[in-house]
């Protein structure tokens, strides 16, 4: 009888543990719909090789303006997607290519669009990504763990680690989030 109680009284406390702890799962259609534009203050760092493509305009007109140079910061105020990928906005008409940029991470949607602004995404709505922050681990002292996970429930597509200042790096095959196998 004791038993059953204390069993009950755990039962309770981690049912109400659950209804208070946030939820790190979020819908991959935020970051989906093609042709939309999500507001996004934040600062981009150009990260690629050669810099960054700066267009003017952002539509099937597009042109080319210049190209930003390696390890510049510019404002950002948001992003969409297009069918050739994600382009942030930095004000006017000139628009950065999102795949060669990183933007600072504070939160999991902050994880997320660097992760898919890199790699793309598996274009299935009915994906999610998962999503924790970690501390000291073997990837480092602090990073976001980012799964993309499949319509079926437990299926994971793919994993990602990201950095606080926006580096996302895609695991391969025995990759977990403890280590290389």
């Amino acid at each position: 009888m004791r038993h059953r109680k204390i069993t009950i009284l755990l039962l309770s406390g981690l049912l109400l543990i659950g209804l208070f702890v946030p939820s790190q799962i979020a819908k991959a259609e935020a970051y989906k719909n093609v042709d939309q534009f999500y507001d996004y203050d934040s600062v981009a760092t150009i990260n690629d090789t050669w810099g960054a493509n700066l267009f003017i305009n952002n539509d099937s007109n597009k042109q080319f303006d210049r190209i930003l140079p390696k390890d510049t910061q510019w404002q950002i105020y948001g992003y969409t997607k297009r069918k050739d990928g994600f382009y942030y906005w930095a004000g006017g008409d000139q628009w950065i290519q999102a795949n060669q940029a990183i933007v600072h991470v504070d939160n999991k949607s902050d994880a997320i669009l660097n992760v898919i602004a890199k790699y793309g995404d598996s274009q299935n709505p009915d994906t999610f990504w998962v999503t924790d922050h970690v501390a000291n681990q073997y990837w480092g002292a602090d990073y976001w763990w980012v799964k993309e996970m499949g319509p079926n429930s437990g299926t994971s597509q793919h994993q990602y680690v990201i950095y606080p200042d926006g580096t996302a790096i895609l695991l391969r095959g025995s990759d977990s989030l403890w280590g290389k196998n």
